[in-house]
């Protein structure tokens, strides 16, 4: 999503740009979390950095739909629960803080207006809501990225579906391996999210922490579309789980299959081990962790009871963090650079943050919201977990 966002502006701008990226189930094993139907795009929440690199992409959504003719963008407007203030881990000040910054529509509700708008969930007596309105809502993350490849190749952009198996340096440019051809460049980007440092393309590994994740897909009947009517994209901070403190959900949304399925997620699957590209091949090819599974559905009843028996299955999914928090939008390496580690949060983000990097390669000023030392290349130290 960050490279197609990257070569779309750099074609724009003019910068003769061939962007690499194989198709959904290549036989190289290669995978991508955006092969997805749904990612929640919003702005409250308890970072500021984050926040405005998600308000400047949801500025964009409709000029990129206009301007492709593919829409991605489906503004429910989002619901965001804390713990109260009270609370050790309650965000909410933070939220408040950030949104005091942002020119924003979202506002603080009263539990008795969630209870009413949206009768199907359950939360604690003492949550704490925000409701932020659209543009607010999901996103389509394939269908973004066909969007930003569309509007590239209007510029000039050449889309090669195909996989890149490794990058050197030779005298006076790249060379890049694709299959048995080798292409030459003067700058190159590497946007390969978690095969960024598990394949050959950067000049030595960056600091990552590559996880695998799994999401639970609940199927919801076609003739109950109705019920949901107005559900928003949700994030919900709890205290009485053990294992897991938050949780995030979308409304239905209709996949691939033809089925309509409510999916909600957590954190990364703490009883799967992959560390390499065939391993998590293997792993992206499965249903996910069973654990995981039987986690998230437990968590789901507990806000959604009426979904107590709907069929569900689990779907795998794979996450890169960085040691920073934010993503990595750097020159490592002469007119090398990269732009990796979404931290599971930057779907929403992706097109600003491939502008970004649109505007290092073209060595052009950022704008001043944004400060490039946030997103340099770290090294060492433990990875942190992004704040939702």
């Amino acid at each position: 999503m960050m490279g197609a966002a990257a070569a779309k502006y750099l074609a724009v701008d003019g910068m003769r740009t061939l962007l690499v990226g194989p198709e959904e189930g290549n036989a190289a094993g290669i995978h991508g979390s955006h092969h997805d139907q749904a990612r929640i795009t919003r702005f409250s929440g308890p970072d500021l950095t984050w926040s405005r690199l998600a308000a400047r992409s949801m500025q964009r959504f409709a000029g990129i739909e206009r301007e492709s003719g593919i829409r991605f963008h489906q503004p429910c407007g989002h619901l965001r629960c804390d713990l109260p203030t009270v609370h050790p881990a309650s965000h909410v000040d933070a939220v408040c803080s950030v949104l005091a910054h942002m020119p924003s529509s979202a506002k603080r509700i009263h539990r008795d207006e969630v209870v009413r708008r949206f009768p199907y969930l359950t939360f604690a007596s003492d949550s704490v809501f925000h409701y932020e309105p659209g543009p607010a809502g999901l996103i389509n993350p394939k269908n973004l990225v066909r969007a930003q490849c569309s509007i590239g190749e209007q510029h000039g952009m050449t889309l090669l579906r195909d996989v890149v198996t490794g990058i050197s340096r030779k005298a006076g440019h790249f060379e890049v391996r694709v299959g048995n051809d080798r292409i030459k460049a003067a700058n190159v980007l590497t946007a390969a999210g978690s095969y960024t440092s598990m394949m050959d393309l950067v000049p030595s590994p960056l600091a990552f922490s590559v996880r695998p994740e799994t999401v639970l897909l609940v199927r919801v009947d076609g003739h109950e579309a109705g019920k949901w009517e107005g559900m928003p994209g949700i994030i919900w901070h709890f205290d009485d789980h053990p294992e897991v403190p938050y949780a995030y959900i979308l409304p239905p949304v209709r996949y691939d299959d033809g089925n309509m399925y409510i999916k909600i997620g957590a954190d990364h699957d703490k009883d799967v081990a992959a560390n390499s590209v065939s391993s998590f091949d293997t792993y992206m090819r499965g249903n996910g962790s069973h654990r995981t599974t039987e986690l998230l559905r437990d968590l789901l009843l507990k806000l959604i009871p009426s979904l107590r028996g709907a069929p569900y299955h689990g779907k795998p999914c794979m996450l890169t963090y960085t040691i920073t928090g934010y993503p990595y939008i750097d020159e490592v390496s002469e007119n090398w650079f990269v732009a990796a580690g979404g931290c599971g949060a930057s779907a929403k983000s992706s097109d600003t943050i491939g502008y970004l990097a649109s505007r290092m390669i073209l060595r052009t000023p950022w704008p001043e919201a944004f400060d490039p030392s946030l997103f340099r290349v770290g090294s060492g130290g433990p990875v942190p977990k992004t704040t939702l």
